[in-house]
């Protein structure tokens, strides 16, 4: 499939030395020097490459390139934007859009899925990017999601759709507008007022439809699904990932294993709403549903990773509280619930590229793939944490460009 693809001609020679690099297929450090030329990775005889910027890590870990796998790029988090946001114009939303990818990239997430945003504005910002004109991760772009009449996300950041036919309609209008993902919804969520998370909304024939379309233009299909025959549905109609998941079943689970089915579980997005709360400014409706799918979320988490569902890192960012450059928090969530941290960084790295179906592209540190790198002060195999501390960040790079550093360099 054809993704956003950075254009590296401008990228000098890099040599990053001295550093312990993450090898996903091992899932542990070793010590070894990485170059980045024309933008990839090059491993054998890294070390030996005249004229080369040469980056001092030593005592540093290099991991791949985070990639974020649901989020919503044009929302800062404010619990009040949804609102305002109806009513902000296009142009202010897109400058401020260009500060939150930044920010995200800064973080150290060099890729994410962006699964809607009004105006599909993060097709075009997913063009932006790859053009060179703003600074921003890697964007793969669902345009608007596609609901049912009335259901979750309608009005703003999906378009609606009864019947297999106007559901494959809208996925082909999404792919028409430049698209390279496509979300479904598959039930009621907790944003939107007066939807039930507990409610199923497409049929699986619907489901099916838009599916066929996304899969016949090798695109990824992840479905918005919380309500336990909503997951059902969308696993029996072939979509790639459920996202949330809040109320899996055994049933749910097991088709999920056997089929290959991700969960991009979101964590962070309820555990904000109910936490944070009122307090916050968030709306009551919302911290009533944020209770209310907490709990069953978390022990699903735990039921999927225990049973060996395949797992992908999501947070929902632009969700309220859920800020864009916090994404690793979702890291934390996942550790917390029994993820080693070896597995959630897998999680945000290879087994996400996997998902998106970038895996020749993205999401490990191997020759030929895009020089996305991340150097830590720390290991994060033994704190996660350290991914959530900016300072700890020394320096980012994306497909072969600095993106941010404060390491020591010379030239060879």
């Amino acid at each position: 499939m054809t993704t956003a693809t950075l254009n590296p001609t401008a990228a000098s020679p890099l040599l990053f030395s001295g550093a312990m690099v993450f090898d996903s297929s091992a899932r542990s450090f070793r010590r070894a020097d990485v170059a980045a030329i024309d933008g990839h990775i090059q491993l054998e005889n890294a070390g030996s490459m005249p004229g080369a910027r040469r980056i001092d890590c030593t005592g540093k870990f290099i991991i791949p390139g985070l990639i974020d796998c649901h989020v919503h790029l044009t929302g800062s988090g404010d619990p009040a934007e949804l609102n305002a946001a109806r009513t902000t114009p296009l142009a202010q939303r897109a400058w401020r859009a260009e500060t939150y990818a930044r920010a995200t990239l800064h973080a150290g997430f060099t890729t994410v899925r962006d699964l809607g945003a009004a105006d599909r504005l993060n097709i075009e910002m997913a063009h932006a990017v790859a053009a060179g004109l703003i600074e921003g991760p890697r964007i793969l772009a669902a345009g608007l999601g596609v609901t049912m009449t009335g259901g979750h996300g309608h009005g703003f950041l999906a378009t609606e759709a009864d019947g297999a036919d106007a559901v494959r309609k809208a996925v082909r209008e999404q792919l028409r507008a430049g698209a390279t993902a496509i979300k479904l919804f598959a039930s009621g969520g907790v944003m939107t007022p007066g939807v039930d998370p507990r409610s199923p909304s497409f049929t699986e024939e619907e489901l099916r439809a838009g599916v066929e379309e996304a899969h016949k233009a090798f695109r990824p299909v992840g479905a918005h699904a919380q309500a336990t025959d909503g997951i059902k549905n969308a696993i029996r109609a072939g979509v790639d990932s459920i996202e949330h998941g809040v109320w899996l079943d055994d049933e749910a689970i097991e088709m999920m294993r056997e089929r290959g089915t991700y969960l991009v579980a979101t964590l962070t997005a309820p555990y904000q709403i109910a936490h944070r709360g009122l307090e916050a400014g968030i709306p009551s409706y919302m911290v009533d549903k944020g209770w209310q799918v907490l709990e069953s979320h978390q022990d699903s988490f735990r039921r999927a990773l225990q049973a060996g569902v395949r797992i992908a890192m999501g947070t929902d960012q632009g969700t309220p509280v859920n800020k864009p450059g916090e994404n690793a928090q979702e890291l934390l969530q996942m550790t917390a619930l029994g993820m080693s941290s070896g597995a959630a960084l897998m999680a945000a790295t290879a087994w996400a590229a996997g998902l998106l179906r970038i895996e020749g592209e993205a999401g490990s540190i191997s020759g030929g793939l895009a020089a996305d790198l991340v150097v830590l002060d720390g290991d994060p195999l033994e704190n996660i944490g350290v991914l959530t501390n900016q300072r700890a960040i020394r320096a980012v790079i994306q497909a072969g460009r600095i993106v941010r550093s404060d390491l020591p360099e010379n030239e060879d």
